[in-house]
């Protein structure tokens, strides 16, 4: 996006000349978690010197080497673009791993009724860890159900849509308290295998965890290995540690598509035939509150993803 005065015109970069780079002060990126060689996670960026201002058309944003990007220069997620689709499919599956549906549903292909009794949602606690949009989304949505909700953020302050709010330091009390946890935060240094075997141990031996956040919040050998000890424990991702490249098929370093108390999707907890147009409206409106020098949504702090991706890379080497 390159401007002259206070007109600004939209681009593609790929149609912009290597003359024209230096007219160039916003970008509009999307970027997948797979996204290494794309072209601004390269020293191509170096050609852009007058640069301002990045809006990802994704709500994170560790996917960008921040290293590759010059100080001063403002990025910003696509917040809250994502909420209303990640929600229903949140509450999808948990409702599908709280009635049992797969299992009930195979046996009756066999010929059996299972009649046991399924968990009642009513009632039960929430603690959604990451109380942001998609967040208080999910709350509003979960007090529906008669739901007690426990926010879990930053800064422990109230939240909307959550009976109690508490910040990263009460973490542990969040999670042994709760029935159903749902992962909604950003993939940050902070964040990185947040969940560990340690945390996991402290939820209830019937807890159903769903992440649609990232899937490095959660330590992936300790959530495999606990889920193979604790059958009563289900767990629901959307998001994953592995994503393939080119024609590769999907794989995770362990069987987790083997085990019967657990769920997986492909990462399209957010694609809705609405979405491409509702993202983009969110991320143009963002772009034009810099311009006309308003606050910005999903302001990120680079010091937040400050040796992230060695850390994805060091726990990819592990066997």
């Amino acid at each position: 996006m390159n401007g002259v005065g206070s007109e600004f015109t939209l681009r593609s970069v790929d149609e912009i000349k290597e003359s024209e780079l230096n007219r160039v002060e916003i970008m509009l990126v999307d970027i997948l978690p797979d996204s290494s060689k794309m072209w601004l996670n390269s020293d191509k960026i170096t050609m852009i010197p007058r640069l301002r201002f990045i809006q990802s058309l994704r709500a994170g944003v560790d996917a960008i080497d921040f290293e590759q990007i010059p100080d001063g220069v403002k990025v910003c997620g696509n917040i809250g673009a994502y909420s209303d689709p990640i929600v229903e499919h949140t509450l999808g599956m948990i409702l599908y791993l709280a009635k049992d549906l797969g299992a009930r549903n195979s046996k009756l292909k066999n010929g059996v009724a299972d009649h046991r009794s399924s968990l009642l949602l009513k009632g039960k606690t929430m603690g959604i860890v990451g109380a942001g949009g998609i967040g208080q989304a999910v709350a509003g949505t979960a007090r529906c159900f008669g739901m007690r909700t426990i926010g879990v953020n930053t800064s422990g302050k109230p939240a909307p849509n959550f009976d109690r709010t508490v910040g990263m330091s009460k973490l542990n009390l969040a999670l042994k308290l709760s029935d159903v946890v749902v992962l909604s935060l950003p993939l940050r240094n902070k964040t990185f295998q947040l969940i560990d075997r340690s945390k996991l141990q402290i939820m209830k031996k019937k807890c159903i965890l769903i992440n649609v956040g990232r899937g490095h919040v959660i330590d992936e050998e300790a959530m495999y290995n606990h889920l193979l000890q604790n059958p009563e424990f289900k767990c629901g991702l959307d998001v994953w540690w592995h994503y393939p490249k080119g024609d590769e098929k999907f794989s995770q370093r362990f069987p987790f598509l083997e085990l019967p108390n657990f769920l997986g999707t492909p990462h399209i907890s957010g694609y809705v035939p609405e979405e491409p147009e509702i993202a983009l409206d969110y991320a143009v409106d963002n772009l034009v509150r810099f311009v006309k020098k308003k606050s910005l949504k999903g302001l990120v702090d680079r010091e937040d993803y400050k040796g992230l991706r060695e850390m994805i890379r060091a726990s990819e080497s592990k066997v």
